[in-house]
C-alpha cells in the first residue's frame, strides 16, 4: 500500500505521540515532600504569600495557585475570582474569615495538587490586637495518641485562651466542631483518623478578644503513624541533621554531608539542592543539582539554598533537611560569611539560646540579630517580633519549629546578611 504525505505525517505523528504516552506514563508526576503554606498576617490590607512547598519526581515543575474564602470553622470555601498570583491581598471581605490556600504542580508528567492550612480568621484593618504567628499542633494523630496546640503569637499580651477543636477532611477543609473539645490537649478518636483536625485558639486581652485557626495536624490514611510534617513511616531514622558547608559566595562549592541516620542494611544516600528567595522561601529544586556538592552560579546571587536528603535502607526511605544557606554573595562582594554562625542552648521552652556571629572576610567591626521562627524543616520562616538580642528565651510558641537568627555584619561602609544553622524548639 502506498501512503500520500499527509497521511504518513500523520501516522508518525501518532506513533510519536504513543511513544510519549508510554514515556509519560513510567515517568511520576510531582510528589510533595514539605506542604505549601501561606504566611503574613491575617489582616485586611495586609499580603498574604503562597509558598509552594518542595516537591521531587521532575525537573521542571510549574506551580499555580488559587486562593478560597472560607468561613471561621474552615468550611464552605469558595475561590476567590481572579486570585491566582503567588500573593493575595486581604480585602474588606475577607474579615472574620479564613483563607485557604491550593497549589498545583505540573511537570511534564502530570499535576498534583496540595492543599496549604488556612490560616486567619482575618482581622479588620482596625485591629490592634491580632495573631502573629499561627498555633501549632504537636503530637501523633494516632488513635489514642494526644494531641497539644500552643497559642501562636499575638501583638498584644494575652491573660486568657480559649480552645475548640474540629475535624476536617484529609486537606484541612470542611471543619466540623468536635463537641466538648475545649481544652489545649485532645486524644485522637477512631473517628478521627484519615482526617486532619485544626483549633480555634482564641486570645483575651484588656476586654478584647481575637481568633486564629491553627496549622491543621494531618496522618496517613490507616492512622498507623502521623506527624505535623511529612516524614516517613518506615525506613531510616535520621538522628542528625545535613548540613551545607561552604562559603556562600558566587563560584564557592557548597558540600553536604548527609547527617546520621539509624536503619536496616546498607544505607544509600541521594541529595537535591534547592534555590531559595532571600528570606528562605519559595524553594524550587535545581534541576540536575543531585550531587554531595554544588558550585553556586550567578543565578543563586541574593538567594538562599537548601539541602534535602533522601536516606533509602532495606525497609524504606525517609527525608531530613539542612539548614538554610545564605543569602549567596556576588563574586568580588566586599564582605562575606566564611563560616556559617551557628545556634547553641537546648531549645527547651523558658531557656535561652545563643546566636554565634560566624566568621567573615574582612573581619566584621559590628553585628545585628533578627531571630527567625521557622517550620519543623527550617523553611517557611517569619521574623520574631522584638528578637533582635544575640540571645533569645524560647517561648510556648516555639514548640516543634526551627529557630534561626539572621546576623547582619558590617565592616567600614559594607554591611552583609546570613542564616545561621537552625535548632528546633523542644
Amino acid at each position: 500500500m502506498r501512503w500520500s504525505p499527509l497521511a504518513l505525517a500523520l501516522a508518525l505523528i501518532g506513533i510519536a505521540a504513543g511513544a510519549g504516552v508510554s514515556r509519560g506514563a513510567a515517568a511520576a508526576r510531582p510528589t510533595l515532600v514539605l506542604a505549601p503554606a501561606a504566611v503574613g498576617a491575617p489582616v485586611v490590607g495586609q499580603r498574604l504569600t503562597a509558598l509552594h512547598g518542595t516537591w521531587s519526581g521532575a525537573a521542571a515543575i510549574s506551580y499555580h495557585y488559587q486562593w478560597y474564602r472560607c468561613d471561621s470553622s474552615a468550611a464552605r470555601c469558595h475561590s476567590i475570582q481572579g486570585a491566582t498570583a503567588p500573593s493575595y491581598k486581604l480585602v474588606a471581605a475577607d474579615a472574620t474569615h479564613t483563607i485557604g490556600l491550593t497549589v498545583k504542580a505540573t511537570s511534564a508528567s502530570g499535576t498534583s495538587t496540595a492543599y496549604a492550612s488556612v490560616v486567619g480568621l482575618v482581622a479588620p484593618a482596625t485591629a490592634t490586637f491580632i495573631s502573629t504567628v499561627q498555633p501549632l499542633i504537636t503530637g501523633a494523630v494516632q488513635q489514642g495518641r494526644t494531641l497539644q496546640v500552643d497559642n501562636g503569637a499575638w501583638s498584644g499580651s494575652p491573660t486568657s485562651f480559649t480552645y475548640s477543636w474540629s475535624r476536617c477532611n484529609k486537606n484541612g477543609r470542611i471543619c466540623t466542631r468536635l463537641a466538648g473539645a475545649t481544652a489545649a490537649a485532645y486524644v485522637v478518636t477512631a473517628q478521627d483518623v484519615g482526617h486532619a483536625l485544626v483549633v480555634l485558639v482564641t486570645a483575651s486581652s484588656s476586654g478584647a478578644t481575637a481568633a486564629a485557626i491553627s496549622a491543621a495536624a494531618t496522618g496517613p490514611p490507616d492512622g498507623t503513624a502521623a506527624t505535623t510534617t511529612t516524614t516517613s513511616t518506615s525506613g531510616p531514622k535520621n538522628t542528625v541533621a545535613p548540613t551545607a558547608v561552604g562559603s556562600a559566595v558566587q563560584g564557592g562549592k557548597l558540600t553536604a554531608t548527609a547527617g546520621t541516620w539509624t536503619g536496616s542494611g546498607t544505607i544509600d544516600y541521594t541529595y537535591q539542592w534547592y534555590r531559595c528567595d532571600a528570606a528562605g522561601a519559595h524553594c524550587s529544586s535545581i534541576h540536575g543539582a543531585t550531587a554531595g556538592t554544588y558550585k553556586l552560579v550567578a543565578r543563586d546571587v541574593s538567594h538562599t539554598m537548601a539541602l534535602t536528603v533522601t536516606a533509602k535502607d532495606t525497609v524504606g526511605k525517609a527525608n531530613a533537611y539542612g539548614s538554610l544557606v545564605g543569602p549567596v554573595a556576588a563574586a568580588g562582594a566586599s564582605l562575606i560569611a566564611t563560616t556559617q554562625p551557628t545556634v547553641s542552648g537546648s531549645g527547651a521552652t523558658g531557656k535561652p539560646i545563643s546566636v554565634s556571629s560566624g566568621t567573615w572576610s574582612p573581619v566584621a567591626t559590628a553585628y545585628s540579630y533578627a531571630w527567625q521562627r521557622c517550620n519543623g524543616n527550617g523553611r517557611i520562616c517569619v521574623p520574631i517580633v522584638g528578637a533582635t538580642l544575640a540571645t533569645y528565651t524560647v517561648v510556648a510558641a516555639d514548640r516543634g519549629h526551627q529557630l534561626l537568627a539572621i546576623v547582619q555584619a558590617t565592616f567600614g561602609n559594607n554591611s552583609a546578611k546570613t542564616f545561621s544553622k537552625s535548632l528546633l524548639a523542644q
